[in-house]
């Protein structure tokens, strides 16, 4: 009786067994079993989508970082290249312009005028600088007590009669050499000559006396100087004038830059004597001007 219970049982055991075996048949086969992540599965996954976002976030702003270089240089590169056109185009102005000057006898003129007040102030400085050097000089050599001693004030107005006389001389013969007056030119040059030679005597003698050939031939320097730029301020200024002379004659019959009307003709005493030179400085005053606009 004990054994048929035990084997009814060990059926039914058998029958369930078989019955679950068969459901579980129906869903060992599903993808879902294997397909499932797991918690761990999960979590990597989730790490793994964050890493890529953040890739693709770090590559588009290298991507935007890119661009915004590359507009920038192209913007430098644009900037320079219209900066160089520019420069260019001023350049080719100025160098236009400077033809313009080179070709027109106004501007000609007016650049002999400039150049010409130059080089005569310039000369001007030597001779002043000279007077100042030879001043001191010659009162160092007259009057070397110091200022207790009268002479020391009055020996600087010995040295500046005489560099004024050479001034007046130098001023007074160019002016009226620009009229045509050359009168008493033997008389005008043995006066430069002995006041040269004063200057120069009274710049040495203590040297000169004493056998300091060195030395006077040091401070005879300054006094020297006074007379070879009284020459060329001489020379020069009547070669300038010459040459403004020649250069007024080619622009009187042209039409003025400024609108106004040609100069008027000249004499063939007035071409001839220069005494003009003086003259056409001032009528052409508004053409200089006109010359350097």
């Amino acid at each position: 009786m004990l054994d048929e219970q035990t084997s009814d049982d060990d059926v039914a055991r058998l029958a369930r067994r078989v019955e679950k075996a068969r459901g579980r048949l129906a869903y060992q086969f599903d993808p879902a079993l294997t397909g499932a992540l797991s918690e761990e599965e999960l979590f990597a996954e989730r790490e793994l989508a964050e890493r890529i976002r953040t890739q693709d976030r770090d590559q588009r702003w290298k991507q935007a970082e890119a661009s915004a270089s590359a507009s920038d240089r192209a913007r430098h590169t644009a900037e320079a290249i219209e900066k160089a056109e520019i420069r260019d185009l001023l350049l080719a102005r100025k160098a236009i312009a400077a033809q313009r000057r080179a070709s027109s006898p106004h501007a000609r003129l007016a650049s002999l005028y400039r150049h010409r007040s130059w080089s005569l102030g310039a000369l001007a400085g030597v001779v002043a600088a000279g007077m100042l050097w030879s001043a001191v000089n010659v009162q160092h050599n007259i009057a070397p007590g110091g200022p207790t001693d009268p002479l020391y004030w009055f020996s600087y107005l010995l040295e500046a009669m005489i560099s004024v006389s050479l001034i007046i001389i130098m001023i007074g013969t160019n002016k009226v050499t620009e009229w045509g007056v050359l009168d008493n030119r033997s008389q005008v040059a043995a006066a430069e000559i002995a006041l040269l030679a004063l200057t120069v005597g009274l710049n040495t003698y203590p040297y000169v006396s004493a056998g300091r050939w060195f030395d006077a031939a040091v401070h005879g320097v300054a006094p020297v100087m006074i007379g070879v730029a009284l020459l060329i301020h001489d020379a020069a200024s009547a070669r300038y004038g010459r040459a403004i002379s020649y250069a007024t004659e080619q622009v009187r019959s042209l039409p003025d830059p400024t609108g106004h009307d040609p100069l008027p003709d000249r004499s063939s005493e007035d071409i001839r004597t220069g005494a003009d030179t003086g003259l056409s400085l001032d009528l052409h005053a508004p053409m200089v001007q006109g010359a350097h606009s």
